[in-house]
């Protein structure tokens, strides 16, 4: 699925598949792209761009939806 969505950019079936088992972020999009997920928790050792690179090429934006947004939240117990 990644190497077909992507293809179009350059995207080869190698990196496809070195993305896919090597990056979590990836195979958690893939695996909700494929509806075997209905979610996944990332960002607390990723960047933001890390984190919503895979969403943004896999599952893209609504159509007419340009804009995405990203928060983060820590829960520290009290000192």
């Amino acid at each position: 699925m990644l190497f077909e969505n992507r293809k179009a950019k350059g995207m080869t079936m190698e990196k496809a598949l070195d993305l896919v088992r090597g990056d979590a972020n990836y195979y958690g999009t893939m695996m909700m792209h494929a509806g075997d997920a209905d979610g996944m928790v990332s960002g607390a050792v990723h960047t933001t761009a890390d984190t919503m690179r895979p969403a943004l090429q896999v599952i893209k934006t609504a159509p007419g939806i340009s804009l995405v947004s990203s928060i983060f939240f820590m829960l520290l117990p009290k000192e």
